[in-house]
């Protein structure tokens, strides 16, 4: 999508832990993430600011509490528009690095009480 991409900021991707890693690169989050942001009319400009929003949340910068205010302030739009697209990165990219982590921790655990 964007030079800011999650995935090329290398040096904070890298601290991850693996499964982290996996969970982040099996979610598809560029794509959804473009779809997010041709569904709301955003500009190219808007699109990577909300993509380094995104990347500050899944390292920890900011916090999922400040993140509808950073997506108002930092892309000057409303809070309504502000919370539908909040809402949509939780559900459509958050949710699913979550459970591709759950998903990614049990097998592990599986594996290792097989062993």
């Amino acid at each position: 999508m964007t030079a800011i991409s999650i995935e090329r900021n290398t040096e904070k991707f890298a601290s991850l832990p693996l499964d982290y890693q996996e969970a982040i690169r099996m979610s598809d989050y560029d794509n959804t993430l473009g779809t997010i942001t041709k569904n709301h009319k955003l500009h190219i400009d808007q699109s990577a600011i909300l993509e380094l929003l995104l990347a500050q949340l899944i390292f920890g910068e900011i916090e999922s509490r400040e993140m509808i205010s950073e997506v108002e302030s930092k892309l000057h739009i409303n809070n309504t528009e502000a919370v539908r697209i909040t809402a949509e990165l939780n559900e459509l990219i958050i949710k699913p690095i979550k459970e591709n982590l759950k998903n990614i921790q049990t097998n592990l655990q599986t594996k290792e009480d097989e062993e």
